[in-house]
């Protein structure tokens, strides 16, 4: 690839860039903001190391590269895996036993002094957190992880930076120029866009707005005090983030995880989510990636109802424009997958889990789902409240049992906690996987046997639905909840460190490890003999506790109950997890998969 294929790729995309800043700033302000904008994206284009040029060129060729059967991930924080980046260099050949093809490294860049909402308040973009490594020792570890075919993803927080930040330093000083970087309005003003918003830490940081004197008024902080919101409705923010993104894909960096993606547009007298304006943005921030680093995706980390999650692939809205679809992540979070397999597993029932499958299909080209059992944050209930809905009158009742019973309650085998709540209303539940799946409280074989069953299940429907199923940190080892964050004060308020342990490297050699790490082995080479990769499609078992998920040429059964099933198999076949074959009927034992192939 030369530079001037840049230019090609600039004449083909300009018009849908140039489209969602005109959106968003109006034909006047495109005027004088387009040749800035081209300006940017020559100069990042024109030092775009070879390697990454190359990557650019082998993508091009293949742009479904990471819709692939094998495309599975890992997830995790640098310093509970290896203490720092040049640790986790040494630590690639594990991911490598693992077959990850995709590496996300959370809170990764430059952080605020104090709390920092676990990494999540930026400081720095271009600088990686000192006490993890350099940027230049991110750059090794890139490489070396090309060498492996992983993919390397760090997380763009787009809606806020730390107050330290040097923007946020600036505005502080009064300069104006990075004082409009922010959202500043007085206390009548915050007071009416505060009637239509919800509260994402209503325990923890409650309300939408922080005064600071300083900034002369509210400062619109929607996470924590210390996290100011962008102006996303300020031009000068679009090309900053726009630089910064180009600089890091410059760098090495394959993914960006787009944190807090739906928060982006601010409109008074609307919730300030999941507004066209935020789709907007992302599509503009696609295509000057599709310019200069078309290697790179995309992942939108938008923790929405399911309704509202699929338009973060993209749309066609062709009324006014014949380009065609504009799209936008290439990866979006199957978050509702996700929670629906542990309602399924405290109800001992698929009718959610089946449902979520459903309106996971018919993805567009070029786009994949990212699913997963568990990760760094709380299970979120209120995803499913809309989708449960369409299942049972009162969906809140209903997910607040399932959440009691994941909490310990009512005789459960699970230990997890609650999130932002005391356990009265709904809000998220905490706990590592294994805890959650009941492997804390086994106290014999038995138990044992039913809880590793559990994890499969629901490694099962994060591989099987097709998406970059990605694992999070130590669950491959079976990690039990970590309670020693309650006496560092720094952690003490956030209670999803109960489920970011460190890494128990010895615990890789124990029977649980042993045991959970064999199953994923077997799901992966299951997942890769079927095809399977992209949108799941639903199969109908007759039976509310069976879960039937198409992938590729196979069906697989996932039997979310404690007690064995029967169903009728259709067609003759061969279990792949199991080896053997079946004729007519399936009979699954409890908390268990039949992965059905060809017979064979």
């Amino acid at each position: 690839m030369t530079f001037s294929s840049t230019e090609r790729r600039l004449d083909a995309l300009a018009p849908l860039l140039k489209r969602q800043l005109e959106r968003l700033y109006g034909t006047d302000r495109l005027a004088t903001l387009w040749p800035r904008m081209e300006m940017i994206l020559r100069d990042r284009a024109a030092e775009r190391p070879a390697a990454m040029v190359a990557l650019d060129d082998t993508r091009l060729g293949d742009p479904d590269w990471f819709v692939a059967p094998d495309m599975l991930g890992y997830s995790t924080y640098v310093d509970r895996f290896a203490g720092t980046v040049e640790g986790l260099t040494g630590k690639v050949d594990h991911l490598e036993s693992l077959g990850v093809r995709y590496l996300h490294l959370l809170a990764l860049l430059k952080a605020r002094e104090g709390d920092s909402d676990g990494g999540f308040a930026v400081a720095d973009y271009l600088a990686i957190e000192p006490r993890l490594g350099t940027m230049a020792e991110v750059e090794r570890l890139a490489a070396r992880l090309r060498e492996g075919r992983i993919s390397l993803c760090v997380d763009l927080a787009l809606n806020h930076t730390a107050d330290d930040h040097a923007w946020a330093k600036a505005a502080l000083a009064g300069d104006p120029h990075y004082r409009a970087f922010y959202h500043v309005l007085s206390e009548d003003e915050a007071q009416a866009y505060e009637e239509a918003l919800p509260e994402v830490f209503p325990t923890t940081a409650p309300g939408n707005f922080t005064d600071v004197p300083a900034m002369g008024g509210q400062v619109w902080t929607t996470f924590y005090p210390f996290q100011w919101d962008l102006n996303w409705s300020n031009p000068e923010v679009m090309l900053a983030i726009v630089d910064t993104m180009l600089q890091l894909a410059n760098h090495g960096f394959e993914a960006f995880r787009l944190d807090s993606i739906a928060f982006l547009w601010k409109q008074i007298g609307t919730d300030c989510r999941n507004r066209p304006e935020a789709h907007f943005i992302v599509r503009a921030l696609r295509a000057a990636l599709d310019i200069v680093a078309p290697a790179t995706l995309l992942k939108a980390e938008a923790i929405v109802p399911t309704a509202l999650v699929p338009p973060y692939f993209g749309a066609d809205e062709g009324a006014d424009w014949d380009g065609g679809f504009e799209p936008e992540c290439h990866l979006v979070y199957n978050n509702s997958l996700m929670v629906a397999g542990w309602v399924a597993l405290a109800e001992q029932s698929a009718t959610l889990p089946h449902a979520i499958v459903e309106a996971s299909g018919g993805l567009p080209r070029g786009a994949n789902w990212l699913s997963y059992a568990r990760c760094h944050d709380d299970i979120g209930w209120g995803a499913v409240i809309g989708d449960l809905a369409e299942i049972d009158p009162d969906p809140v009742a209903r997910l607040k049992i399932a959440a009691r019973f994941l909490e310990g309650g009512d005789g459960s085998w699970a230990r997890g906690a609650p999130f932002q709540s005391d356990g009265s209303v709904l809000h998220g539940s905490n706990g590592t996987m294994a805890s959650l799946a009941g492997l804390e409280a086994a106290a014999d074989d038995e138990a044992r046997e039913m809880a590793f069953r559990r994890i499969a299940l629901l490694n099962v429907l994060s591989i099987a639905s097709g998406g970059l199923a990605t694992t999070y940190m130590g669950d491959e080892a079976g990690l039990l909840n970590d309670t020693s964050y309650l006496s560092d004060p720094e952690r003490a308020h956030e209670g999803r460190w109960l489920h970011r342990p460190e890494m128990d490297w010895a615990a890789l050699d124990g029977a649980a490890a042993q045991r959970i790490g064999g199953d994923l082995a077997a799901l992966r080479a299951a997942r890769i003999a079927s095809g399977g990769a992209g949108g799941p499609s639903a199969i109908t078992t007759g039976n509310p506790a069976v879960l039937g998920i198409g992938c590729g040429g196979d069906r697989v059964f996932l039997n979310f109950s404690d007690t064995p099933v029967t169903i009728v198999a259709i067609t003759d076949g061969h279990d792949r997890l199991s080896d053997t074959q079946f004729v007519d009927t399936l009979t699954i034992a409890p908390w268990s998969v039949v992965w059905a192939g060809p017979t064979a």
